[in-house]
């Protein structure tokens, strides 16, 4: 989210990328499509998207040696210094390991079409996204449960946030194999956590590396104005301010998901003790199998584009796994005809109303200050003159500005407690919405990033002084949208027939994109919760530049143009300017069969569809007051754990019969 774009550091990391592409070497069981030999293996799942789900769901199905599974990605490795390296992670933005999503026309956000970056690479977004591992408030998952979902509560699933992390440890020596590696400067008052909610054995590594000078005057602004210095982000509560803790390896590289679960030795392509995993690059998937046995309807397979954009068919002896993303899960069961209504040029299979809607995301609004020439800021890490130093320093010894995700602390706190008055007006106007699940759920989250961000950090500092910038994120949000697909304007229709196919299809059905309306603002009070987290940043700004290690000269919006007392002007603001900061959730929502805009069930099975389940964001009953990455590792933690129960329950059976 908030890298800096030197034009220098981008043309050259981006030149890297493509080095990398050329040279990496091939790694044993990842790359395109090899139809003589892939077309000859039967696989047991389908996993279709390595995002961060489906990276978990597949080296945990592959812990039982006698499966085989597939993975399709649509893009390729995450094998590149923009991916590799915290701070620039947004130069993945607009490149080829981003999908390049964007919205429809924002009626309530300024007629606005805004960007909604997510990643196509192995990995997903968690190959390009801020490697923030935040896991929200535990009264969210006890909410998820009594709506209705058995098993889901925050006591049923912490064990499986735990399971798949590898927390090191700042207080262990640097010789010790969780302890910290490089020789960065320690920061003990902002390092505390609690061991009962972590775990060190877990691949998945979660640190604390470079903090900002300025990001510490942030935290002391925080708790001079009475807010509470928060031990653990994901311990007793998530309230309070302090630095976030991160999912940056020892040796400070991204952990993403691809790097944690698939990328240790032994996992791809598997065998001996482990199953088999083959990850197909390139492979863009089109639809769902489906098919009617006894008159019960199931998934058997799946077809995609190869990347010589051949169609291609593959089949599944036990499930087909979507975990394809809060936009390319519904898309996909979409266009295999599963969903609310008929679509021209798409066989209807199974009506579920629920498919691509209950859309949720934490839209962003910024202030930008200006700070004093002292101040700690990326701007001193990373400006023109000091990039060569920056990567020497990173590379050699791993410290330095390029080993910050940026986004470095936080706060999270309740509305009752930065905008009382407003909570008053609006309960005695009848106009109050209580979205948080309880007193410890968050309704807002202020992020401190330390340089000039505006519009995905697109738009560049007037000068080379030194700025840092609030972002406050809605939590809760109350406006909903939609995912729903259509034929690509520009695409051709596909009528290559798949040399794996039965004949029994002729294949004219068009490419389909997904189209994207979150709806931002659709309900007004969001656009009246972000006003007053406006107001709030411009104190807390006010309370740094009582610092004399900070300064706070707000420059952007600016007081004048868009005063605090002006509520019209504010709220004109926020619609005008938010950002989405990158955490759709909830399209293909978990809940009971009473529910009518339930897709899966509480094992998340897709209702009226056998042997197909979706993994992923787009299950999330309602979204966290918190970063989706980490709960979506949860889910596909507790996926496999049900999958394999269920198959061990389904053998078992008919070995009893026999």
């Amino acid at each position: 989210m908030f890298a800096p774009r030197p034009g220098l550091l981008k043309s050259g990391l981006a030149g890297l990328n493509k080095v990398a592409y050329l040279t990496n070497l091939p790694e044993e069981g990842k790359g395109t499509w090899n139809h003589a030999k892939d077309s000859q293996e039967l696989y047991d799942y389908i996993i279709l998207g390595g995002g961060s789900a489906g990276c978990v769901l597949a080296a945990r199905l592959a812990e039982d040696p006698k499966v085989k599974v597939l993975v399709l990605e649509a893009g390729y490795t995450d094998d590149i210094p923009t991916s590799k390296m915290p701070a620039v992670y947004l130069l993945t933005v607009d490149s080829p390991t981003d999908w390049q999503f964007v919205t429809t026309p924002q009626v309530h956000a300024g007629n606005r079409v805004m960007k909604q970056p997510r990643g196509k690479a192995l990995g997903g977004t968690s190959a390009m996204n801020a490697m923030i591992y935040h896991r929200g408030p535990a009264s969210d998952f006890d909410e998820w449960a009594n709506l209705g979902n058995p098993g889901w509560s925050y006591k049923d699933v912490l064990p499986y946030f735990k399971k798949s992390e590898g927390f090191n440890d700042p207080d262990l020596p640097s010789s010790h194999p969780r302890g910290p590696q490089t020789s960065r400067v320690r920061k003990p008052v902002y390092e505390t956590h609690d061991p009962k909610y972590h775990n060190t054995e877990g691949p998945w590594q979660v640190s604390y590396h470079h903090l900002f000078g300025s990001s510490e005057g942030f935290i002391r602004a925080n708790i001079a104005e009475g807010i509470p210095l928060n031990k653990d982000f994901n311990g007793d509560t998530t309230l309070g301010v302090n630095r976030f803790q991160t999912f940056i390896q020892r040796d400070a590289v991204r952990s993403s998901l691809a790097r944690a679960f698939l990328k240790p030795k032994g996992v791809v392509p598997g065998g001996g003790p482990r199953g088999i995993i083959r990850v197909v690059y390139g492979a863009n998937i089109q639809r769902i199998l489906t098919q009617t046995r006894k008159g019960a309807k199931m998934a058997y397979g799946a077809e995609f584009l190869d990347d010589k954009n051949v169609l291609r068919r593959v089949a599944a002896r036990r499930e087909v796994l979507v975990c394809s993303g809060a936009f390319g899960s519904p898309h996909l069961l979409l266009a295999s005809g599963i969903g609310p209504s008929p679509l021209p040029s798409i066989p209807h299979i199974h009506a579920l109303r629920g498919v691509g809607a209950n859309l949720a995301d934490h839209l962003g609004i910024g202030v930008v200050f200006r700070a004093r020439d002292r101040c700690h800021t990326v701007q001193q890490d990373l400006a023109y003159r000091r990039v060569l130093t920056s990567l020497l320093n990173y590379g050699v010894r791993g410290v330095g500005g390029l080993t910050s995700q940026i986004g470095e602390s936080a706060n999270f706190v309740r509305l009752e407690d930065f905008a009382p008055d407003f909570v008053a007006r609006e309960k005695a106007n009848g106009t109050y919405q209580e979205r948080a699940s309880g007193p410890d759920s968050p309704h807002i989250e202020v992020i401190f990033a330390p340089f000039y961000v505006r519009k995905h950090g697109t738009v560049m500092a007037p000068d080379g002084k030194m700025y840092y910038t609030l972002l406050a994120l809605l939590l809760n949000p109350c406006s909903t949208g939609t995912i729903t697909i259509q034929p690509k304007k520009t695409g051709k229709k596909n009528s290559s027939k798949s040399p794996t196919t039965d004949g029994a299809r002729n294949n004219t059905i068009p490419e389909m994109e997904t189209v994207i309306n979150p709806n931002y603002f659709s309900d007004s009070f969001d656009a009246r919760v972000m006003a007053e987290s406006v107001k709030f940043m411009r104190k807390l700004g006010r309370r740094m530049n009582e610092d004399p290690e900070m300064g706070g000269r707000e420059v952007f919006p600016g007081e004048k143009q868009v005063p605090s007392d002006d509520d019209k002007a504010l709220e004109k603001y926020v619609r005008e300017a938010a950002e989405t900061y990158y955490h759709p959730t909830s399209t293909c929502r978990m809940g009971p069969a009473s529910d009518p805009l339930s897709v899966v069930d509480s094992r998340l099975n897709v209702y009226g569809i056998d042997r197909l389940r979706v993994v992923d964001a787009s299950v999330m009953p309602k979204i966290p007051a918190g970063h989706t990455c980490s709960p979506s590792v949860m889910i596909a933690e507790k996926a496999a754990d049900m999958i394999k129960q269920d198959w061990a329950e389904s053998t078992s059976a008919v070995s009893s019969k026999l």
